[in-house]
């Protein structure tokens, strides 16, 4: 399964430094920087620059944002105005879901509902820049497809200036947002720790751990804070493929028999089913009592869902009744979704292909079905071939 690892125990983590870390560690430099600039804009012009740099002898990447904007914009109008900008889905979602935990932290804090507060260093453009770059940054290396991970976070001491005075270290708003997320405090009297930092993290992150996880690391990336420290300052990501070994899933098994309803509605069926949550669903050409052709159709599912599904088989099917097996059990190789890099015809291309492993070898892969098809529209190669190009390429890159 893909993997990422943030360490954020060194030096702590900010918008900018996570945002550089993921560039570094491959991230598209010229996808970032456009939806960054876009999404600054959209609140007040911007520049943007990533760049290469050192920090402590150690090559890294920083990332730059230019604006005379103060922030002091309401959470209503900063949403208002990011949804006249195209994003991806995912993307959108995890914005929107930084910039909620953003708020309510600072609701919180000062007391206010959202709809009375005014946002002001973290509804600056830069700020919300930052957050468009770090979740661009995140899909473009394919990690919504698999999991990610977060160290404990890095946390200063002492006070810094704010807009609206001094605050203590760490800010308030971090101390909200990082509620029941593990820290660790680290003798320096710096802000570590900002809360757009704090925010991106505890969104795109699904647990956290003290130690690194087992994993096969692909690329690393440092993402340099703005400061020079004693020690490194920097956020490094580590991104590769998970090493932990597989558990049984507990699984339940729905069957029920039908002879009376066309194919149409049983690939609809199967549709609904797997929007629904199943985990599979097919259809077996049988042949029932009197000799009547009909189809036994099966639902993988998760035990809590299994009740559900049966009556969304039945309502879509018409059939009487639902055989429901529990407690099945499935041993899965590891799955992930991985784009390439991937040239035809003069054109490039990032297909997704999808690849299973057993612990670090290389089982299977396959194209994605869609963005063969589209790379197939676009070149006019035909689809088998553009297939088996992608396949091609993906194996020698994933061996």
């Amino acid at each position: 399964m893909r993997l990422a690892f943030i360490d954020c125990s060194i030096a702590g983590v900010s918008g900018d430094m996570l945002t550089a870390a993921l560039v570094d560690a491959g991230a598209s430099v010229e996808r970032v920087k456009r939806a960054m600039v876009s999404a600054g804009s959209c609140i007040s012009p911007v520049k943007v620059r990533i760049k290469r740099t050192e920090v402590n002898g150690i090559r890294a990447t920083r990332v730059e944002v230019d604006t005379e904007d103060q922030g002091g914009r309401s959470y209503q109008e900063i949403v208002s105005r990011l949804k006249e900008i195209t994003l991806p889905e995912r993307v959108r979602d995890k914005v929107f879901a930084a910039l909620r935990t953003l708020a309510e932290a600072e609701s919180r804090v000062h007391g206010r509902p959202l709809d009375e507060l005014h946002l002001h260093e973290v509804g600056a453009a830069d700020a919300v820049a930052d957050i468009v770059g770090a979740c661009t940054a995140a899909d473009d290396l394919g990690l919504f497809d698999g999991e990610i991970i977060s160290s404990e976070i890095a946390v200063g001491k002492g006070t810094t200036k704010f807009t609206h005075g001094s605050l203590p270290i760490p800010p308030p708003a971090v101390l909200e947002i990082l509620k029941g997320k593990p820290i660790v405090g680290i003798d320096t009297s710096n802000e570590l720790t900002t809360p757009t930092g704090a925010a991106l993290v505890t969104t795109l992150a699904n647990r956290y751990v003290n130690i690194f996880p087992p994993m096969r690391v692909i690329s690393v990336g440092y993402g340099a804070g703005k400061k020079d420290f004693p020690s490194p300052n920097f956020t490094r990501v580590c991104v590769g493929e998970s090493l932990e070994t597989p558990e049984a899933q507990e699984i339940a098994l729905l069957e029920t028999n039908v002879d009376n309803i066309s194919g149409e509605i049983i690939g609809h069926t199967i549709e609904k089913l797997l929007d629904e949550g199943a985990l599979d669903a097919s259809a077996v050409p049988i042949i029932m009592k009197k000799s009547r052709p009909g189809f036994l159709l099966r639902v993988l599912t998760r035990p809590k869902d299994s009740e559900r599904l049966s009556r969304v088989l039945m309502r879509e099917t018409g059939t009487l009744g639902v055989r429901l097996m529990p407690s099945v059990h499935r041993l899965t190789l590891e799955r992930e979704i991985v784009k390439i890099d991937f040239k035809l015809a003069g054109l490039k291309f990032r297909p997704r292909v999808k690849v299973s492993r057993e612990g670090s070898k290389l089982i299977d892969l396959r194209a994605e079905y869609e963005d063969a098809k589209t790379i197939a529209e676009r070149t006019g190669v035909p689809l088998r071939e553009v297939i088996r190009a992608v396949e091609e390429v993906a194996r020698s890159k994933l061996k």
